[in-house]
């Protein structure tokens, strides 16, 4: 039933600003609502409800941190239908309210920013959309145990192929998101696909590209220099769907660790700078 409740998610996450009624879950999942309710709580420890009503909350926490957008734009845009009802949530789950949370942005960072002072690039790429093959898995904070397991398990499942490129979704915002909900997605892009995989599109716009080269044990210290760049040195204004990761260099194209090569993709919204 795994594959029915990623088709669940994936079906939640494309109409989360709205109220889903039950029959259509059924329908996506081909199963009862009870049994897909019991499943999905044993797996996520939440019930469908408070994980679409998470979801709203936490996109509009990244719009609030990452954009400009005015805060009754994002209240509305996330299915909410006043800025009474969505200030009134949001206070509630994050102990401060959305005009707090935006003042105070730089609190969600602030720890993980603690990096030296070495100065991280990126350069601006369009993107065209790609459909891809994937699996998921919650993972307690993107332990990179979990993900390699991931890994290991699809690169059983596929026959190795020319051309093929592997991308990993950062989902959710661990900064902002519980840490042990957090979720993560091994995507495929090749024609032969296995039975027990989804297909997405994935991609489709502007992306900063930054470079992080070598073990994925040390990839972490990238994303603070990220982070820490984007916040002090940028003017960026980042897009709320998921960073991307694409693996160019690795276990199965390059034999030396310290030689990976890991091209991290953030969504832009602001436009390409003229210069």
């Amino acid at each position: 039933m795994l594959k029915e409740i990623q088709s669940v998610i994936q079906f939640i996450e494309k109409n989360y600003q709205r109220t889903i009624p039950i029959s259509e879950l059924e329908t996506v999942a081909h199963y009862s609502y009870r049994n897909l309710q019991r499943v999905f709580k044993n797996i996520f420890k939440e019930s469908l409800g408070a994980f679409q009503k998470r979801l709203k909350l936490e996109l509009a926490y990244k719009r609030l941190i990452y954009t400009q957008d005015s805060i009754t734009d994002i209240a509305l845009e996330v299915g909410f239908e006043s800025l009474q009802g969505f200030t009134k949530s949001f206070t509630k789950n994050y102990q401060r309210s959305p005009s707090e949370a935006r003042k105070n942005k730089l609190d969600v960072f602030r720890s993980f920013i603690q990096v030296d002072n070495q100065p991280i690039k990126y350069e601006f790429i369009f993107l065209s959309q790609l459909t891809v093959h994937y699996q998921s898995i919650k993972t307690d904070d993107y332990r990179n145990d979990d993900i390699n397991k991931l890994w290991n398990s699809l690169d059983q499942a596929f026959e190795p192929q020319k051309g093929v490129h592997y991308y990993g979704v950062i989902v959710d915002q661990p900064l902002i998101t519980v840490k042990s909900h957090c979720r993560y997605e091994a995507c495929v892009h090749q024609k032969n696909v296995p039975n027990g995989f989804l297909s997405k599109k994935i991609f489709g716009g502007k992306y900063a590209k930054y470079i992080h080269q070598g073990d994925y044990d040390a990839i972490e210290q990238t994303y603070r220099r990220i982070y820490k760049d984007w916040l002090w040195n940028s003017t960026l204004e980042w897009d709320d769907s998921p960073m991307i990761e694409h693996y160019v260099l690795h276990e199965s194209n390059c034999s030396n660790k310290n030689e990976f090569l890991t091209e991290i993709l953030i969504p832009i919204k602001k436009r390409f700078p003229t210069e």
